[in-house]
């Protein structure tokens, strides 16, 4: 009897704590081994690889899940929300349960991080990382993947909850935000080794966010002064817990530059405005 694997039967762990809220998941290797023939020969002499072997792991989540605080024994962490910790220089492994069976990964490093708010939508986290390390099934795991996963609090926030400042103005009128962090990696290779020696984090790392907004006092910018007078100081976005007024997050950045604005009207809608800041973080040597 043909039998499936249902969502409740299916869980990803990282460096130990479960991870919670996840809406998708995709991890997946293509195979870099390339036929090889010569002249004199009719058939192939056999498959040899062409490249370095290397996994990917996307995943999706509502953004519900956080750490404890660091007074609450989780002073390792520089953020409450496990995957962001990512963005800087450490890997991580982890195992993917399905049914009765599971998979690993090690090494895996985070090259992507977004956090998407809109009305009526609770925020999602997105990540993307490639997996220089083993994957798949067969080998030994590591101690902490042979016990019980941890599993962090639910903390729910939504776009009610939230609170965006930029420079001159505070405003509770954004319809939607993006925020868009890139952690470039430069793998090491070496003769005799089929797995990086090292993993070099890229920098500088590239931060963009988007912004749309009911146009009340906004004032559009002269694209003759960019980029002498378009530049934000300060860009703060803080969420709270849904019904409070506890922090459950803060994204924090200096001197963003206004790469784009775009006003938009018509007559079944407010009038609204769309732009973009970015910026770049030099990592500490």
């Amino acid at each position: 009897m043909l039998g499936r694997i249902t969502r409740e039967a299916e869980k990803l762990t990282i460096n130990g704590s479960g991870i919670q809220g996840i809406q998708s998941l995709s991890a997946s290797y293509n195979s870099v081994a390339q036929p090889t023939t010569a002249l004199g020969i009719g058939g192939l002499v056999d498959y040899y690889p062409q490249g370095p072997q290397q996994a990917t792991l996307d995943v999706n989540t509502i953004l519900t899940q956080l750490l404890p605080a660091p007074e609450d024994g989780f002073s390792d962490w520089t953020s409450r929300d496990i995957m962001q910790n990512f963005t800087g220089t450490f890997p991580f492994s982890g195992v993917v349960d399905y049914g009765e069976k599971q998979f690993y990964f090690t090494e895996g490093y985070l090259e992507t991080y977004s956090v998407n708010c809109g009305i009526g939508e609770i925020p999602e986290t997105s990540t993307s990382s490639v997996i220089y390390g083993n994957f798949g099934t067969g080998a030994k795991f590591d101690s902490w993947a042979q016990t019980s996963a941890t599993s962090p609090s639910l903390n729910i926030t939504s776009y009610g909850a939230m609170e965006i400042n930029l420079d001159t103005f505070s405003t509770n009128r954004v319809n939607s935000f993006n925020v868009n962090i890139a952690t470039p990696r430069v793998p090491l290779y070496a003769i005799g080794q089929d797995q990086p020696t090292g993993v070099i984090a890229g920098t500088p790392i590239e931060v963009n966010v988007n912004f749309e907004l009911d146009v009340d006092d906004y004032e559009i910018k002269s694209m003759r002064l960019n980029p002498d007078e378009t530049v934000f100081k300060n860009t703060v976005i803080t969420l709270k817990k849904n019904n409070s007024h506890d922090i459950l997050l803060r994204y924090d950045f200096e001197n963003m530059l206004l790469t784009s604005e775009s006003f938009n009207g018509g007559v079944d809608s407010n009038a609204k405005m769309n732009f973009n800041l970015r910026s770049f973080i030099l990592r500490e040597k």
